[in-house]
C-alpha cells in the first residue's frame, strides 16, 4: 500500500474516535437548544392566546380568536338566559351561584330592579336553593326563579350514609320508603330554623325537606332542611303494667331496652294498652332537644267481681292472706290471687284464682278433716325406696304425713335386705321416726369363711 493511502486511513480512524468521544457533549446541546425552542414556542402560544398576540395576517381571510376571546363570548353568549344554579353564598347584595350548566361559579350583583317572581326580595332565599337566574353584560342579577329541574320530597326516617355519599328514607319513611339520593359534600347544606347545621345533626325521627336538581343524567340533593326536629318521650310508672303495648300516632312502637323514644316535634297522640289496665290516651306536645314524661300511674286497672262458692257454708275466706267478708260483693284488680278458705273441722282449701273478666267464679270442695300425724324415713344408704302400708311415697330421707294408727314402714334398695318396722302416731301433730341400717345381701357364689 502506498504511503499517501496509509495517511488517510489514519486520518480517518482519528476523525472517527473523536466523534465518538465528542458524541455526548453534541447529545446535550441539542437538548438545551430544543427546550429553549420549546419554550419560546409556550410563550408565543401563550401570548397568541391569552394576551391577545395577533400575529401577522397570513392573507388567508380567516377572522382569528384568542382563548380569552372564546370565554369571554361564551359568557356573552349566557347573558340574558335562564341557567340553572344552586346558590352558594349571600352576602348583602351579592349572591354566588354555582352554575349547573357549565359546572362554574358565577358572583353577580343584585339591584333595585332584580326581578324575583313569586318572592319578595333576595332575602327570601338559603344557600343550597336551586334556582334558575339571569344576568346582564354587567353581571347584574336580573332575575332569580322557580327552576324547572329542581325537585322537593319531605318525609321522616331520612338516613345519611357519608362513606357512600347517600341519603336515603328508611324503614319508618310515611311516603318515600326507600328513596334515595347522592349529595355533594361541598355543597349539600342541611339548616333548622335558618341555623345552618351538619348532616350529623339530623335524626331519624325528624321531618325533613330535601331540594335537589336532575338533569336526567345526574340527580344530587343540595339542600337539607329540618323542618321539624325532635324530643324525647319517656314513660314513667309502668314497670307494674302487665305486657303494655305503645301507640303513637296510631302506630306501634316498641321501647326495646329503654323507658325512652325520639319523637318528631309537635303535638302526638299516645295509646297505652294492657290486659290488666284500661285503655290510656294522652295528646303530648313534643318540643325539639326536651324530654316530655307520660306518667302511667294514672292507668287504671281494670277490676272484675269474684263470686265464692263451696259445699260446706259458714266458712272463712283469705285472699293473699288478707280476710274477706262474705257479706259483700268481692271487687278485684285484673291478676292473680292466691286463695284459701276454711271451717273448723275440714280441711284448708287452697287454690289461685285469676282476674281477667268483669264477673269470675271459683267453687271449693270442703273435705272433713282428718287428725294426722307425720313419719320421717331414713336409710343407709339412702335412696331406698320407702312404702307405708304398702304404697310407695318416695326415696329415703322422707318426711310423710298419714292418719292417726299403727303404720307399717317398709325400705326396699337393690343388693339390700328388705327391711320393714311398725310405727305408731297416737294424737293429731304426733311426728315419729323409722331409720334403717339396711344389711347388704350376700352372694351365693361368695365364700362366707
Amino acid at each position: 500500500m502506498a504511503k499517501n493511502d496509509k495517511k488517510k486511513i489514519t486520518i480517518r480512524r482519528n476523525i472517527r474516535r473523536k466523534g465518538a468521544s465528542l458524541f455526548p457533549l453534541f447529545f446535550i446541546c441539542t437538548c438545551v437548544v430544543c427546550a429553549i425552542a420549546g419554550i419560546k414556542s409556550y410563550s408565543y402560544a401563550y401570548d397568541y392566546a391569552v394576551e391577545n398576540f395577533v400575529p401577522h395576517d397570513e392573507g388567508d381571510g380567516e377572522e382569528k380568536f384568542t382563548a380569552r376571546d372564546l370565554i369571554d363570548k361564551a359568557k356573552k353568549n349566557m347573558i340574558n338566559k335562564d341557567i340553572d344554579g344552586v346558590i352558594k353564598k349571600i352576602e348583602e347584595n351579592t349572591v354566588t351561584f354555582l352554575n349547573l350548566n357549565a359546572n362554574e361559579t358565577v358572583i353577580l350583583k343584585a339591584t333595585k330592579d332584580t326581578n324575583y317572581p313569586g318572592t319578595n326580595s333576595l332575602n327570601d332565599y338559603f344557600i343550597g336553593d336551586v334556582v334558575t337566574f339571569k344576568y346582564d353584560e354587567n353581571n347584574n342579577l336580573t332575575d332569580v326563579k322557580k327552576c324547572e329541574k329542581a325537585w322537593s320530597y319531605s318525609d321522616v326516617g331520612l338516613i345519611v350514609n357519608t362513606s357512600a355519599k347517600l341519603v336515603k328514607f328508611g324503614d319508618n319513611a310515611l311516603a318515600y320508603k326507600d328513596k334515595s339520593f347522592k349529595y355533594s359534600t361541598d355543597i349539600t347544606t342541611v339548616r333548622y330554623k335558618n341555623d345552618y347545621s351538619t348532616l350529623a345533626s339530623i335524626d331519624t325521627s325528624d321531618y325533613v325537606t330535601l331540594k335537589g336538581y336532575d338533569n336526567g343524567t345526574e340527580n344530587k340533593v343540595y339542600s337539607i332542611t329540618i323542618d321539624k326536629s325532635h324530643g324525647d318521650l319517656q314513660f314513667v310508672n309502668y314497670s307494674n303494667i302487665e305486657s303494655p303495648q305503645f301507640i303513637l300516632n296510631g302506630q306501634t312502637i316498641s321501647l326495646a331496652n329503654s323507658d325512652t323514644f325520639k319523637v318528631t316535634e309537635g303535638k302526638h297522640t299516645i295509646q297505652v294498652m294492657s290486659p290488666i289496665c284500661e285503655d290510656f290516651t294522652k295528646d303530648v306536645l313534643i318540643r325539639p332537644g326536651e324530654v316530655t314524661k307520660v306518667d302511667l300511674s294514672a292507668m287504671q286497672i281494670k277490676t272484675g267481681l269474684l263470686t265464692i262458692s263451696a259445699n260446706k257454708p259458714n266458712f272463712k275466706l283469705f285472699i293473699n292472706d288478707t280476710e274477706y267478708s262474705l257479706a259483700e260483693p268481692i271487687l278485684l284488680s285484673y291478676g292473680r290471687y292466691n286463695v284459701k278458705i276454711t271451717k273448723e273441722g275440714y280441711e284448708d282449701f287452697t287454690s289461685t284464682v285469676i282476674i281477667d273478666s268483669e264477673t269470675n267464679v271459683l267453687h271449693a270442695d270442703l273435705e272433713v278433716h282428718v287428725p294426722k300425724g307425720r313419719i320421717h324415713v331414713d336409710s343407709d344408704p339412702e335412696g331406698a325406696s320407702v312404702y307405708i302400708d304398702g304404697s310407695m311415697i318416695g326415696k329415703s330421707p322422707i318426711s310423710y304425713s298419714t292418719t292417726l294408727g299403727s303404720h307399717t314402714v317398709t325400705v326396699k334398695k337393690n343388693e339390700y335386705i328388705e327391711a320393714s318396722k311398725s310405727v305408731y302416731l297416737g294424737a293429731e301433730g304426733d311426728e315419729t321416726s323409722a331409720d334403717f341400717d339396711m344389711m347388704p345381701v350376700v352372694s351365693k357364689f361368695v365364700d362366707s369363711e
